[in-house]
């Protein structure tokens, strides 16, 4: 068995910032960290856990990087905060192993056009932002980490479009968290954001822009006995097409955009019959009983890619968790989880059918009717880079990108036809030890044909599984901590891999309180 290493050094950045002067009861903070990695697998390619969910942060080929990480923040009596984080990496790919670019490599494409003759030094910016709130309300300008549910168990991290699985794109995110709605007594809320950001890797249409907004709301069925309904929607559009050129890109498209609706002369045929850009988003229901000594969710979240998704004609598709979390974190199990995940009904096998004699009648120029169906989850036929950036998918990491092509450019995803199993099991061995455990079982229909020839021609089944163990700091003189990966793969998706992830880290906080 043939190991290769892999080594990464995170390296403490220091930031600086003017802040004003400060009236009693303002606090700072700092947080650094500094760590170096070693990890191996049996593959060229890691497996499966040990790259996903991670921000998009670890290449998943061998390789040695360097990455910077901060966090700042300080409070104001006043309600406002301030807040600032950056993290930055250089990867070296040594001689002969695959680009950066290439996601978790399927059987039968370990040799991808993507190789690299020789070695190459590349870096990326993880995330580099700045933010200010007061009391319910925040904006963050630049990239900044998407914040995980259920104790980073889950697959998604509670949100199947936007998972965290790739990195970060550059924009803005204006929200506002829960606030009470007045004269409910407390049984309702809302939570809401609106934001807009711009891709930067290369891929089918380039500069593609983002918009994003959501609305949440928090209904008291029953003493702690929570109903969450929410409706998030994305939307991909302007950039540069190598087909139809530079797509629609005023302020007047970007209303359009924002209200979803069909575009105007500059757009194409597509986008004038149906709406301008490409649109997807989630609709989520959620349970949650926050008993006093433990706390249990039950959610289905629901995808959507076009008007049938959203009218529920894609049931049962979905992400479906149940996530159970022991207020007391100091047992042998405090978190435990359940996904069961079905994504290929897609609103039925046809989108659109002949005209009946009737309709014909009335309409002879009209022959065909759409009625939904082959929903294709993240790909779109003109922004065909799809829901990727980087080459990884940017929600749910079952749904398999393409092979990157030889200039590095990912034409959407191969497989989003997907049930699976996920298990995840979290707590302290010794009631001292932290661990994490995750198993993911999933069988693979690629995608309906004919819309893009598949790369299955069976169904292939997978087994990921993931441990990873955080052992305690040393000493408080010498707060040095060890962390312990082990990863592996089994199926007929991935090829066979087995890798292990070592990290030595030291880091600290510093917080000063101001008068």
């Amino acid at each position: 068995m043939t190991v290769n290493g892999n080594i990464k050094i995170l390296i403490l950045s220091a930031m600086m910032a003017a802040v004003p002067v400060a009236a009693s009861g303002q606090s700072a903070e700092l947080d650094w960290n500094v760590s170096v990695y070693g990890t191996g697998a049996t593959e060229k390619s890691l497996p499966f856990w040990a790259v996903t969910g991670k921000n998009g942060m670890f290449p998943d080929t061998h390789g040695s990087f360097i990455v910077a990480d901060t966090d700042f923040s300080r409070e104001f009596r006043s309600g406002i905060f301030l807040a600032a984080g950056a993290r930055l990496s250089g990867t070296l790919t040594p001689r002969g192993l695959t680009d950066v670019y290439a996601a978790p490599l399927m059987k039968g494409y370990e040799n991808s056009p993507v190789g690299k003759a020789a070695s190459q030094w590349s870096g990326n910016i993880g995330e580099l932002y700045a933010g200010i709130g007061w009391k319910m309300l925040r904006l963050d300008i630049g990239m900044a980490d998407r914040p995980f549910d259920y104790g980073g168990l889950s697959l998604t991290g509670g949100n199947l479009v936007w998972s965290g699985n790739s990195r970060n794109v550059p924009g803005y995110n204006l929200q506002v968290d829960w606030v009470e709605i007045p004269g409910t007594k407390g049984i309702l809320a809302l939570k809401a954001n609106y934001a807009d950001y711009k891709t930067l890797d290369d891929r089918y249409v380039d500069g593609a822009m983002l918009h994003n907004k959501s609305v949440y709301a928090k209904i008291r069925l029953h003493g702690k006995v929570y109903l969450r309904l929410g409706l998030e929607q994305w939307s991909m559009w302007g950039g540069t097409s190598p087909v139809y050129g530079r797509q629609p890109h005023s302020f007047t498209d970007y209303l359009r955009v924002v209200c979803g609706m069909s575009g105007g002369s500059g757009a194409t045929q597509s986008d004038r019959i149906n709406v301008l850009g490409d649109h997807r988003g989630r609709e989520l229901i959620q349970v949650d009983w926050l008993a006093d000594s433990f706390t249990l969710t039950v959610a289905h979240d629901i995808p959507f890619d076009d008007g049938s998704g959203m009218g529920f004609q894609n049931f049962p598709d979905g992400v479906n968790t149940v996530f159970f979390s022991f207020r007391d974190r100091n047992r042998w199990v405090t978190d435990i989880l359940y996904e069961f995940v079905y994504t290929k009904w897609q609103s039925g096998t046809r989108h659109d059918r002949p005209a009946k004699p009737d309709e014909l009648e009335r309409n002879p120029e009209k022959t065909k009717y759409t009625i939904g169906g082959r929903d294709n989850y993240f790909n779109n036929g003109e922004y065909r880079s799809g829901w990727t950036y980087y080459g990884r998918t940017i929600g749910l990491p079952l749904f398999t990108p393409m092979p990157a092509g030889e200039d590095g450019t990912v034409l959407g995803v191969a497989n989003n036809r997907v049930t699976a199993h996920h298990v995840g099991i979290a707590g302290k061995f010794a009631r001292k030890v932290p661990y994490r455990f995750k198993a993911t079982y999933s069988k693979n229909f690629g995608i309906y044909p004919p819309q893009r020839l598949s790369f299955f021609d069976t169904v292939p089944e997978q087994l990921s599984l993931a441990l990873e163990t955080d052992f305690p700091q040393i000493s408080a003189k010498f707060p040095v901590s060890v962390s312990v990966g082990v990863y592996g793969d089994v199926g007929e998706l991935y090829s066979d891999n087995f890798g292990l992830t070592v990290r030595l880290s030291y880091s600290g906080t510093y917080k000063k309180a101001c008068r």
